[in-house]
């Protein structure tokens, strides 16, 4: 196993009593715990599946049976969640946080911030080096701090940040033909995240530093699927933030999805997401249920038709109104949230997936017109 397969060095912890947490196998804090029904004893997951694998008793000698090893409880599991850990890093970072949340701060945490991270909360990507930025509507903001004023290389950058990235045609013009000035007019500060006012055309990708643990993103980061043993749900987030207009999406149910779900979008993106967006007051979600969520994990009222290994979704979202509606195989179920807080961006589409489910991303399509009307 890797080293981060086995359980956590008890010197990362902070104020840690006893040895209730520790793995009977490998003698750390147990990382992914289960536990045995029969003796009580804790293992990491790593740590207790690899063992099975050889042998058919648990370490303390008790005969296994099915169900005899399962994840911890949930009032346990509340416990072990709010224990403070030190960051893996911290030779470079000293940063100590609830166990629940280590994972997503680790993925991220060597990653270097965006120039302008205190604007889009954003870690740079590889592709914008060395310019430390996430995406080109950051790197066209440091090219416009750096001219410190003057308007002249302002406008050049705007300019050039039009072609590069396709907005204007590239043959050199003194002024931009209305249509094209219409057509970028249509589009939010965020390029592709924007989506066109008058039919909803939007493109997006799940966001690989936005995503809870396990989940697999793949085919150009348009398919999600979670497979795992425990029943947690886990999010991902759309690598764009709308910032207003009208947006369409769809998402194409994976035959192998065994547990229904939760679809729509977050109002933010720094929230635990080893855990449902929905969960919050900030997500709205329809969940594969034939259910709506938002601000509970647990009741929602009655919506549209299930949805889960087969069909294809449709979401649209009007910042211009609020309203965010979905649909299935080209029938609308009218609209879902109607909220002030859904006309302010940014807004994140959302996913969140339980045990074994997932879908695929489809975006670049015209919204129906009964979402339009």
């Amino acid at each position: 196993m890797d080293a981060d397969e086995y359980g956590y060095d008890k010197d990362r912890f902070v104020n840690l009593a006893g040895e209730a947490f520790d793995c009977l196998i490998c003698s750390q804090v147990v990382r992914f715990p289960k536990e045995c029904q029969s003796c009580g004893n804790m293992y990491c997951g790593p740590c207790i599946d690899s063992w099975l694998k050889k042998k058919k008793e648990c370490p303390n000698r008790c005969p296994i049976s099915a169900g005899s090893i399962q994840p911890i409880g949930k009032a346990l599991m509340r416990i072990y969640n709010d224990l403070d850990i030190r960051c893996k890093y911290y030779d470079q970072c000293q940063t100590v946080l609830k166990i629940a949340d280590l994972e997503d701060h680790e993925k991220v945490c060597q990653i270097p911030k965006c120039e302008n991270f205190e604007i889009c909360g954003n870690r740079s990507k590889k592709e914008f080096l060395p310019e430390v930025v996430c995406d080109p509507n950051c790197l066209l903001l440091s090219k416009i701090k750096q001219s410190n004023g003057d308007w002249g290389a302002v406008y050049k950058e705007i300019k050039h940040h039009l072609r590069e990235y396709n907005f204007i045609d590239s043959a050199p013009e003194k002024s931009l033909e209305k249509s094209e000035l219409n057509r970028q007019n249509s589009l939010t500060p965020f390029g592709n995240a924007g989506g066109n006012n008058q039919s909803g055309v939007t493109n997006f990708r799940w966001d690989t530093q936005q995503i809870g643990t396990g989940i697999d993103i793949s085919e150009d980061n348009a398919r999600a699927f979670l497979k795992e043993g425990p029943y947690m749900f886990r999010t991902v987030l759309g690598d764009q933030g709308f910032m207003s207009g009208i947006h369409y999406w769809e998402l194409q149910a994976d035959p192998r999805t065994e547990n229904e779900i939760k679809i729509g979008v977050s109002l933010k993106k720094d929230f635990n997401l080893n855990s449902a967006f929905c969960d919050y007051d900030f997500g709205y979600a329809y969940y594969g249920l034939a259910q709506l969520r938002q601000g509970s994990n647990a009741t929602g009222a009655p919506y549209g038709k299930k949805f889960k290994k087969e069909g294809v979704l449709q979401i649209f979202l009007d910042m211009n109104r609020g309203v965010l509606s979905f649909g299935m195989n080209n029938e609308p179920f009218g609209p879902a949230f109607k909220n002030e807080a859904l006309k302010k961006g940014p807004i994140y589409p959302a996913i969140s997936l339980l045990h074994c489910a997932g879908c695929k991303l489809i975006t670049g399509k015209p919204a129906p017109q009964y979402f339009l009307n």
